[in-house]
């Protein structure tokens, strides 16, 4: 029993061992399996890994063509862009300059008001001390007709007393008749009653004439002040009327040169509208189709700036190019190789000859060497011609051409390897940063992916178009020497051809003179006429100013001024100076303007410019560089540096502007006479029928000649003599001719249907 125990203990423990063991072979499996999963994604990662690196490598060229590719436009945009903000910083200075004369003209302005509110100011005082005087003329005036009311009274009361007077008189008679013989009583009375009125009578006298007296002394005082106050009232108000009529004078005048300031300020500032404008109008396009181009790159999968795929038409045909030009290289080092070969072997052949003439001088001296005969005569036995030892010298020649060669290489193809992998480094990070945003964008909606996307590619291009604008500062300084390195040359060629040319001169002159015709020998003009910076309003002056288009068509060829303008132009783009471009563009246009303007009722004057802007719009459209049909020399004259495609619209609105006015110059002239001539006039009589005698019969003292066709016929010939002497286009002249004819024929229907006796 105890064995039996101790057989079923064992087998207990090992059971549990069993289970342990079997246990840590499950865990261990377990690990097994998750290390092989692990293992297999790696290496599947790997894998996945090495077709992207061999995907990429394929790539790597399409990718660096694409690069070449986006550099070239990008140097193209960023010459756009240079060029728009040198037309914007000088429309800035402009816009500048106009601002500072304007406020010049502003702080004139404001001191003449300040002049004219003291002034103002002072005629206010003025007034408000007439008023002052005119208050205390009229307190005075008040003070008089009082007193001349206290007068007034005063006489009422004298009547008064004097009538009253009268009755005591009457009385007094009355009773003195009544009482002729009697009583002393009663004179005494009277006496007494006498003296009482006497008394008072004299006292009344005395009142009045006192007061008499004060009124004739104060009409006396006051009637002279009265009148010098009257005088200077009215001397006040008219001078207050003066000084009134002259501010509104000077107002009005000051609203004329306002309004004539404006209308200037209006058409500069109009010209610049439209030349900004156009401007804008074209950065927009511009700005458009780049934001199309960016938004398609975005939205669609399969765009035209992706990368060729490998097996595409443009992917073998640039594998081809790739492969053809590998092979030209290898073509080119073969003959470097065999050329050098040949340098060494004329050297050692070289060496040879110098050896051999030192062993004729050994044997010519008689100091010969038994060490020097035994190598001379092994190298005899050996190679009697020494082909062995030259063939010796070239392989050694040939295998440090070849280390040199390959050192060379390594260089380059380290070089080249380094770059690329700075290349993939790149395109690595451009890549994890665009999967990033693509990550995003895909969180965000539609508008705010493009922002995104645009924001990037902004980034992008500054930071090449930095590396870009170093590389052409370095490119403009090698054109720089290039340009004086050039000019140099051509100086010395110059003088060269002068030097040769005098002793041509100096041996004719030393032969006998003979009569022969010396043909002139053809050369070559380069068109252009130079011209400095402070010269530009003279020339202006001069070229259309005070041109006279009648001297001008005489003596002159047709379109001279436009062919001197334009030439200008070329050397002002040859010099490349891009402000003068503008400056002189824009004066030609304002100074056309001004004498259209100042003689537009002149038709003479109206069809010499129209003719001129037309030929100047013609020779900016032929010699821009885009037109095919122009010849090898004309393809060398055309712009170099500017393109000025801009004012062809500008000239274009320019020349309608002034065939409108020239239209207007001819009815004119045609319109008092076309009803004369085509209607009243009867080349045969009785044709056109009776027309009532006082409107058809003329006195016979009217000497005047009767307008006929005729008349009308001289006029249009004198306009289509003028234009063809200015050089005008043939096809403008027949526009012109017909708008005439459509006049005549208009008139003369709208008379004839609104004609009484029709």
């Amino acid at each position: 029993e105890n064995k039996i125990m101790q057989l079923q203990l064992k087998i207990n423990k090992q059971s549990k061992d069993n289970q342990e063991l079997s246990e840590r072979l499950s865990v261990q499996e377990r690990t097994h399996t998750t290390e092989t999963d692990r293992q297999s994604r790696e290496i599947e990662n790997l894998r996945r890994s090495e077709q992207e690196a061999r995907t990429k490598a394929e790539t790597v060229p399409s990718l660096l063509e694409r690069l070449s590719f986006l550099q070239h436009e990008l140097e193209n945009t960023h010459r756009e862009k240079e060029d728009l903000e040198e037309q914007i910083q000088i429309h800035k200075e402009q816009t500048q300059r106009v601002i500072e004369e304007l406020n010049i003209k502003n702080n004139f302005l404001s001191s003449n008001v300040d002049e004219l509110n003291l002034k103002v100011s002072e005629q206010a005082q003025q007034l408000a001390d007439i008023k002052s005087s005119s208050e205390s003329s009229g307190q005075l005036e008040k003070e008089l007709t009082e007193e001349r009311s206290r007068y007034q009274s005063l006489l009422s009361e004298h009547l008064q007393l004097e009538e009253r007077l009268k009755d005591l008189k009457e009385e007094m008679s009355l009773n003195i008749d009544s009482n002729k013989s009697n009583h002393k009583w009663t004179d005494s009375n009277y006496s007494s009653n006498y003296s009482d009125f006497s008394q008072s009578l004299n006292s009344a006298e005395g009142e009045d004439s006192s007061i008499q007296t004060e009124d004739e002394s104060m009409s006396k005082v006051d009637l002279p002040i009265l009148l010098k106050l009257q005088r200077r009232v009215k001397e006040l108000e008219e001078e207050n009327r003066s000084l009134w009529q002259q501010l509104d004078k000077r107002e009005e005048a000051q609203q004329e040169k306002e309004k004539e300031e404006q209308k200037t300020v209006g058409t500069t500032e109009l010209d610049l509208e439209k030349i900004k404008r156009h401007e804008l109008e074209s950065e927009n396009k511009k700005l458009k189709q780049d934001l199309n181009e960016l938004r398609k790159s975005l939205t669609s999968e399969t765009s035209e700036l992706a990368p060729p795929a490998p097996g595409s038409a443009p992917y073998n045909l640039l594998l081809e190019q790739l492969n053809s030009s590998n092979e030209e290289l290898e073509m080119r080092k073969e003959e470097v190789l065999l050329l050098r070969s040949h340098m060494v072997r004329q050297e050692a052949l070289k060496h040879r000859d110098s050896v051999f003439r030192e062993g004729v001088k050994l044997e010519l001296n008689e100091i010969p060497s038994l060490q020097d005969h035994e190598r001379s005569s092994n190298i005899h036995t050996l190679n009697e011609d020494g082909e062995l030892w030259l063939a010796y010298e070239g392989l050694k020649e040939t295998n440090r051409l070849l280390e040199c060669q390959m050192q060379e290489q390594e260089r380059l193809h380290n070089e080249s390897n380094g770059k690329l992998v700075e290349e993939m480094n790149k395109l690595r990070a451009e890549k994890e940063q665009q999967q990033k945003l693509l990550d995003q964008s895909l969180l965000l909606p539609e508008d705010a992916r493009v922002d995104a996307a645009l924001k990037h590619e902004i980034t992008r291009l500054t930071s090449e178009n930095l590396e870009r604008m170093e590389q052409q500062e370095h490119q403009d300084k090698i054109v720089r020497k290039l340009k004086k390195q050039l000019k140099l040359y051509m100086k010395k060629v110059e003088e060269y051809e002068a030097s040769s040319q005098q002793v041509n001169t100096s041996s004719v002159m030393s032969t006998p003179i003979r009569p022969v015709s010396i043909p002139r020998k053809e050369k070559e003009f380069q068109g252009m006429l130079e011209f400095k910076e402070g010269d530009t309003t003279r020339l202006f002056k001069n070229l259309i100013i005070d041109l006279k288009p009648r001297g001008a068509a005489v003596n002159f060829t047709p379109g001279l001024p436009a062919y001197i303008i334009f030439m200008c132009l070329r050397y002002v783009d040859y010099v490349n100076d891009d402000k003068r471009v503008i400056s002189l563009l824009n004066s030609t246009i304002s100074s056309i303007k001004g004498v259209i303007k100042r003689k537009g009722n002149d038709l003479e004057v109206v069809s010499f410019w129209l003719a001129n802007t037309c030929r100047l719009m013609h020779c900016l459209k032929q010699y821009n560089g885009l037109e095919t049909q122009n010849t090898a020399k004309q393809h060398e004259q055309c712009l170099v540096n500017f393109e000025l495609s801009e004012y062809h619209h500008v000239l274009g609105d320019l020349a309608i502007q002034i065939y409108r006015q020239l239209i207007k110059c001819m009815e004119n002239i045609i319109l008092p006479i076309i009803v004369a001539g085509m209607l009243e006039h009867e080349t045969i009589q009785g044709v056109l029928g009776s027309k009532p005698t006082g409107l058809r019969k003329r006195s016979s003292s009217f000497h005047e000649e009767a307008v006929t066709v005729e008349v009308l016929l001289q006029r249009l010939t004198f306009f289509h003599t003028t234009m063809s002497q200015h050089g005008m286009d043939s096809d403008l002249i027949k526009q012109v001719v017909k708008q005439q004819y459509y006049i005549i024929c208009a008139v003369t229907l709208n008379h004839l249907l609104l004609r009484k006796d029709m």
